[in-house]
Formats: C-alpha cells, sequence, structure tokens
C-alpha cells in the first residue's frame, strides 16, 4: 500500500517547517523524516531508519537493506575539464580504459533537499509505505 497523492501532499507540508517530523511504515522498517538544521540558515530533511542511522550504511562498497532509504550519489572522481585534458594528451580510449579517468565514486547520504523528494524516493523504493499510527494516540486508547 502506497500513500495517496492527498496523503504525501500533507506529509510534504508537514515537512516544509523548522524542526517538521513525519514517521512511517516502510516495508517494515520504521522510517522518521526530520526536518533538521544543515548550515547556518538551511535546513535539510534527515531520514532516520528504525530512529538511527549508521555511518557503515554510506559506504557503496558493501550492501545493507537499508541503503534503499537513503539518497545515492554519484560523482565522477575527475571533472570533465580534466578529462578532456588527459584525452588530448594520452587519447581517447587510452582515458576510456583507465579507471581513474573514467571512474565514479558513490556514496549514500542521509540528507534531502525537500520533504516532497524524500516521500517521492520512498514510494519509488518500497513496496509499502504508510503513515505510522500515532504513539501518543494508542496509548490513550490502553
Amino acid at each position: 500500500m502506497k500513500l495517496t497523492k492527498e496523503q504525501k501532499e500533507e506529509l510534504a507540508q508537514k515537512l516544509r517547517l523548522p524542526w517538521g517530523r513525519v514517521e512511517l511504515l516502510c516495508d517494515g522498517y520504521t522510517v522518521t523524516l526530520n526536518v533538521e538544521r544543515y548550515k547556518e540558515l538551511s535546513f535539510r530533511v534527515v531520514i532516520y531508519v528504525n530512529g538511527k542511522w549508521d555511518g557503515k550504511w554510506f559506504d557503496a562498497k558493501k550492501e545493507f537493506p537499508e541503503q534503499k532509504f537513503l539518497r545515492k550519489s554519484v560523482r565522477q572522481l575527475v571533472s570533465t575539464a580534466e578529462r578532456k585534458k588527459a584525452e588530448k594528451a594520452f587519447g581517447k580510449r587510452a582515458v576510456a580504459k583507465d579507471k581513474f579517468w573514467s571512474g565514479s565514486i558513490t556514496i549514500f547520504t542521509c540528507d534531502w533537499l525537500s520533504g516532497k523528494a524524500a516521500l517521492n524516493h520512498l514510494c519509488k523504493v518500497c513496496e509499502s509505505v504508510q503513515v505510522a499510527p500515532n504513539k501518543e494516540s494508542t496509548e490513550l486508547a490502553a
């Protein structure tokens, strides 16, 4: 079961304000989205899986099930301008075969620019995305 368009808009609205918070149940994991301070006057949406994030999840060389919730970032090792200089010096074939000149690095990060982007990613990668039941209302009912 995925989130409806109205639910996504409501949750994204909560994540527009500083220190906003949304809890979701995604494929059996509790995923928390928090709006936190990133820089002096800048905020980002930070994702927590089962109440935490672990530094080992950020390394793309190892696979963890929690990585699917994180933002994947692929960067070239060398800028395009430097690569073109190398192609002139060494030839296109040599540069294309060399791992340094044509290589890239992949990392996972736990922050998103907006709540809408984070919600869209979760709906894309997860089979089931639901709003977590409110802990306060369940405690009052008991």
